[in-house]
């Protein structure tokens, strides 16, 4: 395999992530703040990397890289890295940095080890129908919003242990405070719903289009996990969903949201011609 094909070149972003996280974790571990030039060469690396190698998938299938579980999973990854970027600079979180690594390490090696991730199913192909391309990218984008809001959900819960047991320095001294955190996270999930649910209604509208190409067991689970969402932001609204709850809820339904992207993206085989409808909107299953 050469070193520009797009596997190798995101094996080495996820490399360069597993470096980073593992950069930082040492000194951490013994209370102690990493150099943070080193780590981030390191992470940028791995970010550069990455896009390459969805940027050659992309010009190797000639459509968005959006057509397996092994793609899905690589660009929510390369979404929530570069999420963190932004976020990072926005609300200063330190710390943000460092888990967005493991996630992006962790995600990423998932997709590379399973091989039968990579199928070779049909490209979303955007030509035919362009709104279903759009309805898949912005869903993607929504969940890596998820995937950062439970970075931060898992700031939160070390936080408020740290506070309960008074301890101080290393990671604790370099988490933000903890009413930041409740702040941000209530603003992270009502993006993250706002964005899925102009992807559920453009969905809504392919489907109106072609609804026998939607299967039952898809659309309940993609509806599903919009309306769990949808749920935990109004509880947070009203103030029936705080503080740790709140934090774990976010936690745990991400990991729920996580697992249900490999149902999504499943497909019973390889078609002869890609129609712009395939990308979890299949009911030919």
């Amino acid at each position: 395999m050469s070193f520009w094909h797009d596997r190798a070149l995101t094996g080495t972003g996820c490399v360069f992530y597993g470096l980073a996280f593992l950069f930082a974790l040492a000194p951490l571990i013994r209370r102690r703040e990493y150099p943070h030039v080193i780590f981030m060469v390191l992470l940028i690396g791995g970010f550069i990397f990455q896009s390459f190698g969805l940027y050659v998938r992309g010009l190797e299938i000639h459509a968005i890289p959006l057509s397996n579980t092994f793609e899905v999973f690589q660009v929510l990854a390369w979404f929530a890295v570069g999420l963190n970027f932004v976020l990072r600079q926005m609300f200063q979180l330190k710390l943000l940095n460092f888990f967005s690594s493991g996630f992006g390490f962790g995600l990423s090696l998932i997709s590379l080890s399973i091989a039968s991730w990579d199928d070779q199913a049909p490209p979303l192909e955007l030509p035919g129908s362009p709104w279903v391309g759009f309805h898949a990218a912005l869903a993607i984008f929504s969940y890596s919003i998820f995937a950062v809001l439970a970075l931060t959900s898992l700031m939160y819960m070390l936080q408020d242990r740290a506070l309960k047991k008074m301890q101080t320095g290393g990671l604790f001294g370099m988490l933000p405070a903890i009413r930041q955190l409740e702040v941000i996270n209530t603003k992270l999930i009502s993006l993250g719903v706002s964005v899925l649910t102009v992807a559920v209604a453009i969905g809504f509208l392919n489907w109106l289009q072609a609804p026998h190409a939607v299967g039952l067991v898809k659309l309940t689970i993609a509806l599903a996990v919009w309306l769990a969402y949808l749920f935990v932001l109004l509880q947070r609204r009203r103030n029936q969903l705080v503080a740790q709850k709140f934090a774990k809820t976010c936690l745990g339904l991400f990991v729920v949201a996580l697992v249900s992207l490999w149902p999504l993206t499943q497909r019973s085989a390889a078609y002869p011609e890609a129609d712009g409808v395939e990308f979890l909107d299949d009911a030919r299953k």
